[in-house]
């Protein structure tokens, strides 16, 4: 789990506009693209500036580089995030806080899981 006080000095260290905007997200319900849905308990962060976005994912993970398609205080905010080798994941955020999140597996064995949760502007 990560707190917003550290995830703010991260995104002050990385880059000090980052800071200015962003969305703390925790995702309570993960679905199989096949499968039953059952509860999640995972928590994000996103860091938005006229520079770019960043996503923290993961607690001990490091900040991936997001690309927005949409613009920043637009609704739906949405962004796309991936690593070479590894999962892709689509986040969209609707203007009264609902979020999206779309995981899709490097793995074509494993399957997509979409989570669904509450986004908040910090």
């Amino acid at each position: 789990m990560r707190h917003l006080p550290l995830i703010s000095l991260c995104l002050l260290a990385a880059a000090p506009a980052m800071a200015e905007t962003g969305y703390s997200c925790a995702f309570t319900v993960a679905c199989e693209a096949a499968g039953d849905c059952v509860p999640a308990a995972i928590e994000i962060e996103i860091g938005v500036s006229e520079e770019g976005a960043m996503a923290f994912l993961e607690a001990d993970a490091d900040a991936l580089p997001a690309l927005s398609l949409s613009e920043a205080d637009s609704s739906p905010f949405t962004i796309a995030t991936t690593a070479p080798g590894a999962e892709s994941d689509l986040i969209t955020i609707h203007a009264d806080g609902t979020a999206l999140r779309s995981r899709h597996p490097a793995n074509p064995g494993s399957p997509a899981i979409t989570y669904f949760g509450i986004c908040e502007e910090t």
